[in-house]
């Protein structure tokens, strides 16, 4: 800061909370390190003077190097700094011997206020990604509006000559500590005070939107009035390149569930090659599909932080570019699930002739423990899976998962002999899954969507983890037959199968037209199968549309309260099966800041 004391010193009150320990950097009788970035130096000149506050000093505190209050008379130390509580006028007498210089501090305060001009508590509150198409608003600067996640900058001036409206800036930092995006000057008009702050003039932006993409910040209706903005990030204040004041950016505010802060979700992709050491599905090549994936997955993040939901960094998600499975995977029963009538399962296990008598009236699931038994004879390993039974089945079919007892690799399981049959059982069928993308996968339909086709139970149980609190997302070359560019597999169709994605090359070519990706993990995470169109209006600007395809901010790519709630009940911390862990923030970096001195 400028050292004359005629021109008055600024400072702004520190009501941020930059060290996040739930307070106000501007209280307690100590201010941490992190907190301190609002503090502006004391000018050098003026170490060992005595500072005597005789008006305001409610409004200003000066701070030693290590962060404790230094009471007013007393001498400033080297490496003090000073510290703005509350919007108002200060007057400082610097006593040195018989010197004396007279200082003034205008404390202003920045802050934000909602559509309902509630203040907004930026030490306890947060601000949330717009969640609601571009709308025009028109009216006075202290004019309700009805946006439920824009907020005004609102800004109090101490009475005086210099009453007038500063000029601040907006700048988007992410959770990392990176410069996301700047709204340069930010437009100020004239605002009514509360009654009781009759010493301040006030003043108020257009309602600001924190956005999650160019698509939304750059339509006219709101260009002038968004900023792109991160969960976990922060919307940071500043005048002249030093920051001010900064609110973070979480959850929703206010959802059926309660506020909401940050959630991650836990995302294992796989970019499936065409065939065995070939071309990935997408990327042209394993950097590309890795690049590919990432952006995809950074996408699908951006929109979930309408609910607080984040991915984590997309560049540090591990990309897995991976073979088709071998014929690992024996299905007993598949499809009509019917019991045996008696026969024999003859097949070959990694070279392993295996043959197992079926008793007549076997269910599926004890002949694939007793195939697994015969398997363990010969050095092998079978994980027993049982699906969900389909539309038009008897019961329910069991998969049993072959793999090497030492390294865990999957085998290859083939018929006894070329062409032979597998079983001579008349009811109980049994078949070997296999995987082939050169004809694209082959999907569900109505009656088998609770477990999935052949196909795709060989290649999902080939990269599940086991952990029913991943998702995994895996990416092919095509479906059978073409129309179709993602499925979803959720926990409520009681399935083997669940938590997992399917995307082909054309979902991720879709991009914001469709957001395929976000729209089936929202169907993980919602844990619902259908769309909010099958049975109800027909809203195309909502991410669950069935049908909407539109790259523009009219598109499907919005989420509602209810869904937000929906997802933190579903998949929450407390849910049956949390797919989403708190994930606390701490505090940023701020890049960009300006040091300046105070006299």
């Amino acid at each position: 800061m400028p050292a004359a004391a005629a021109a008055g010193t600024v400072l702004y009150a520190d009501r941020d909370d930059d060290d996040v320990d739930g307070k106000a950097d501007a209280e307690g009788d100590a201010v941490a390190p992190l907190a301190r970035v609002d503090a502006v130096p004391l000018d050098k000149s003026f170490v060992g003077w005595e500072l005597h506050a005789v008006g305001g000093a409610e409004h200003a505190r000066l701070l030693g190097p290590n962060g404790r209050i230094v009471p007013w008379d007393s001498p400033a130390p080297k490496g003090a700094l000073l510290q703005g509580v509350s919007p108002g006028a200060v007057q400082l007498v610097a006593a040195r011997g018989e010197a004396h210089r007279a200082i003034a501090l205008s404390i202003r305060a920045v802050g934000f206020v909602d559509g309902k001009q509630r203040r907004v508590d930026i030490t306890k509150d947060h601000a949330s990604i717009a969640r609601t198409p571009p709308v025009r608003i028109d009216g006075s600067a202290d004019a309700p509006y009805d946006d439920p996640d824009a907020l005004r900058l609102w800004v109090e001036v101490p009475e005086g000559h210099d009453a007038i409206a500063p000029r601040l800036g907006v700048e988007s930092i992410s959770a990392s500590g990176v410069s996301i995006d700047l709204l340069a000057q930010v437009s100020l008009s004239p605002a009514r005070c509360p009654k009781d702050r009759g010493d301040v003039r006030c003043f108020a932006s257009a309602p600001l939107r924190f956005v999650m993409d160019d698509v939304d910040r750059t339509h006219p209706l709101v260009s002038g009035r968004s900023v792109r903005a991160e969960v976990g990030g922060a919307v940071v204040v500043r005048e002249g390149g030093r920051k001010v004041q900064a609110i973070r950016v979480l959850g929703p505010r206010d959802t059926p569930a309660g506020p909401v802060r940050r959630l991650r979700a836990t995302i294992r992709p796989f970019v499936l090659r065409v065939s065995p050491g070939g071309a990935p599905a997408i990327g042209g090549n394993d950097a590309g599909a890795v690049t590919a994936l990432r952006a995809e997955l950074a996408l699908a993040s951006s929109i979930w932080g309408q609910c607080g939901v984040t991915f984590g960094p997309a560049a540090q998600i591990d990309v897995h570019i991976t073979n088709p499975p071998p014929p690992y995977l024996l299905a007993l029963g598949d499809d009509a699930g019917l019991a045996a009538t008696g026969g024999e399962l003859r097949l070959r296990a990694d070279g392993h002739p295996l043959m197992v008598p079926i008793a007549r009236g076997a269910q599926p699931d004890r002949v694939a423990a007793e195939v697994a038994r015969a398997l363990e004879k010969v050095g092998l390993v079978a994980d027993v899976s049982p699906n969900a039974r389909i539309a038009p089945g008897a019961g329910g079919s069991v998969d049993l998962l072959v793999r090497r007892r030492k390294g865990g690799q999957l085998v290859t399981l083939e018929p006894a002999a070329p062409g032979a049959m597998l079983t001579t059982d008349a009811t109980l069928a049994v078949r070997i899954g296999s995987v082939d993308l050169s004809d694209g996968l082959q999907h569900f339909g109505d009656m088998d969507s609770v477990a999935g086709t052949l196909e795709e139970r060989t290649l999902l149980k080939s990269v599940d983890d086991g952990d029913p609190q991943t998702v995994e997302v895996i990416i092919v070359p095509s479906f059978t037959g073409g129309g179709r560019i993602g499925e979803s597999f959720i926990a409520s169709d009681l399935s083997s199968l669940r938590n997992a994605v399917l995307l082909d090359r054309a979902g991720v070519r879709a991009r914001r037209s469709s957001l395929t990706l976000a729209h089936e993990l929202g169907h993980v995470l919602l844990d619902m199968p259908g769309h909010p169109d099958d049975y109800g209006l027909d809203t195309p600007t909502l991410l669950m549309d069935s049908d909407a395809s539109d790259a523009s901010a009219f598109g499907p790519r919005r989420l509602t309260l209810e869904e937000c709630a929906r997802v933190v009940r579903q998949a929450g911390p407390k849910a049956r099966v949390p797919l989403l862990t708190e994930w606390a923030i701490g505090p940023l970096s701020y890049p960009l800041s300006t040091s300046r001195s105070a006299p």
